[in-house]
């Protein structure tokens, strides 16, 4: 099932193969969000839950959606009601286009210019129409290249973008997060993978990279200039910059009750090159990396 919001142009096909004994169906997705449908948004989110996503950036001004749907159930024959309430979903929100993924479980809620967006994974516990069954989707995006995107997945893939100039956010939670010719505002984060990031050019704006087992590396052109912070338990910070500084440890003012107190950050801040923009990594176990692109 499919669903036109607003203005939003949707286009739609979708073919289907069912496997022996009605317990797998796959289906094509195919979407395309027209120009017209565009002129007021500035940025795209695309929110997966198992499988892989890949966004890339172009010179086109409409956003085409394409993959697969798979759902199986292991026990038991799958029904139509089942395959039509899982599928993606798009909204307009204050500037932004949404397409998530819509099942039952999945609890969407737009507050404040945000969307707050969850599965509650004991919904299928106590219905029995969804007892043993498990979904995917392998989602490829292609954008205009100069938007801002939001990408993420969360259990069975990876995400990878590329190309994308006007910012990214891209986050996982069992697999790695790879951006590759990208530039603007960036922020990449994991639980249980890899970050690797290759910058177009430097960067410009504040950048946040974060995971918790995983190491992060990140390749910039040769006159990179930025503070860096780095947080690790068990992990070091490694660059092949030669002009690098030392800086006093952060002092952060906060504010406490009638008055204020001052926080010294738990890491020792670097310079390379004049300073500029902030790159901001933190892990729990592994290595971190700026490398000059070669």
């Amino acid at each position: 099932m499919m669903k036109k919001v607003l203005a939003l142009l949707l286009i739609g096909i979708v073919t289907a193969q069912v496997s022996a004994q009605n317990r797998r169906v796959t289906e094509g997705v195919d979407i395309q969000i027209k120009k017209s449908a565009l002129e007021s948004i500035e940025k795209f989110n695309v929110r997966n839950i198992n499988g892989d996503l890949k966004v890339e950036g172009y010179d086109g001004d409409e956003i085409l959606v394409t993959g697969t749907k798979t759902i199986r159930k292991r026990k038991g024959r799958l029904d139509q009601k089942i395959i039509d309430e899982i599928y993606l979903r798009q909204e307009v929100h204050e500037g932004t286009v949404y397409v998530f993924i819509q099942a039952p479980g999945v609890e969407v809620d737009f507050k404040d210019g945000k969307m707050r967006y969850s599965m509650n994974w004991n919904r299928n516990r106590w219905d029995d129409d969804y007892d043993e069954v498990d979904f995917e989707f392998d989602l490829e995006v292609k954008m205009p290249k100069k938007m801002m995107v939001e990408a993420s997945t969360v259990n069975g893939g990876e995400v990878l973008v590329e190309n994308m100039l006007g910012g990214v956010k891209a986050g996982n939670v069992n697999g790695g997060v790879f951006l590759k010719d990208v530039a603007g505002k960036t922020k990449a984060h994991t639980v249980n993978g890899d970050i690797e990031v290759y910058f177009a050019e430097n960067p410009t704006e504040d950048c946040q990279f974060n995971t918790v087992n995983g190491s992060m590396e990140i390749f910039t052109p040769n006159n990179l200039s930025a503070v860096v912070t780095f947080e690790s338990l068990h992990g070091d910070l490694y660059t092949d910059f030669e002009q690098v500084t030392r800086l006093k440890p952060q002092l952060n003012k906060e504010k406490d009750g009638k008055g204020y107190r001052y926080r010294i950050g738990k890491s020792t801040p670097i310079q390379i090159g004049n300073g500029g923009p902030k790159m901001e990594f933190e892990t729990i176990n592994g290595n971190a990396y700026i490398r000059k692109r070669k």
